[in-house]
């Protein structure tokens, strides 16, 4: 079972450059509109929604859900207005590369793909009917590479899902091929520094490294068999990985070792998402919001007078 499953309630937004999702109860399905059926409250609907992102611009933003829902905004997040979605299973993870084009993943092995701001999404073949959790494309390669090289790996991308699949692309997920993780374990988070070294984690605390774009991947050693529900890349050797029970793990070798960091709460947590290599965030049940302004080292809490879990974070600017 999917470890966000939960009671939600409707999605909270704190300003233009935070914005939280949480996990919240659905009145009248998205399948049920095709049917008669119409939204009354909360508008623009009421699906549990599971990830949220943002191109660069800020503006221009994504969040996915349950009954294949899609919702996208254009002014940072204050109105979001529902797009037609090819799919009925529910969208777990969205990777947004641009204001045209974005990625998103879900049940039963569902992908879609836009390059024109979502006015339409094309359902790809993916070859798995296992669910799709989350999905990683390489963003920044932070290196002296020429624009064109930049413009290639700029496609690569990775989705993890039930029961240890990985699934890879090359050209910005039209096509996908399976990567082989070595593990069984359902995979609830991936996240890539570049085109080679990447992180994956998911249940029983499985935490599995490749430095070699996916060709293979290796678990890693750590303290604890709790759930491990989001990874984050704050730099290219940086890395944060939230958990069950109030868990957090930081990498400062790429993932190599780990080291536990104590939160003072064993409240679980759902989402991490670092702006840059110092500032991150974590959120998680019962409404809590965690920051850091040392790379995870230390983190503080921060009231946000909510008190639904957050499944997802993500900040557009400062």
């Amino acid at each position: 079972m999917f470890p966000f499953f939960a009671n939600f309630r409707r999605p909270f937004a704190a300003s233009v450059c935070f914005l939280l999702v949480s996990l919240g109860a659905c009145v009248v399905t998205a399948a049920a509109q095709k049917r008669g059926w119409l939204w009354q409250n909360p508008l623009p609907q009421g699906n549990a929604l599971h990830t949220i992102r943002f191109a660069a611009d800020g503006k221009r933003g994504w969040v996915v859900g349950a009954d294949g829902v899609i919702l996208r905004t254009d002014n940072g997040g204050f109105t979001w207005e529902q797009q037609t979605s090819p799919a009925v299973a529910t969208l777990y993870g969205i990777f947004v590369e641009d204001r045209e084009r974005a990625v998103a993943v879900g049940a039963r092995g569902v992908v879609l793909t836009t390059e024109n701001g979502g006015r339409e999404w094309t359902p790809q073949s993916t070859g798995v009917k296992d669910h799709l959790y989350s999905v990683a494309f390489v963003k920044e390669i932070q290196n002296q590479k020429s624009a064109e090289d930049h413009k290639d790996t700029a496609r690569l991308g990775w989705a993890v899902g039930t029961y240890g699949h990985i699934i890879a692309t090359t050209d910005g997920g039209r096509t996908w091929r399976a990567q082989s993780s070595g593990v069984s374990a359902h995979l609830f988070s991936i996240s890539f520094a570049d085109e080679s070294r990447g992180l994956a984690v998911g249940e029983y605390g499985t935490l599995l490294l490749t430095t070699d774009g996916g060709a293979s991947w290796k678990q890693q050693e750590q303290a604890g068999g709790a759930a491990l529900l989001s990874v984050a890349f704050a730099s290219a050797k940086r890395a944060v990985a939230v958990g069950y029970g109030g868990v957090v793990l930081r990498t400062e070798d790429g993932g190599g070792t780990w080291q536990r960091i104590d939160v003072y709460s064993r409240t679980d947590l759902l989402s991490v998402y670092f702006i840059d290599e110092q500032r991150g965030w974590a959120t998680g049940s019962g409404g809590l919001v965690l920051t850091t302004g040392n790379g995870g080292a230390t983190w503080f809490p921060v009231s946000v007078k909510t008190n639904p879990r957050l499944s997802t974070v993500c900040f557009v600017d400062e």
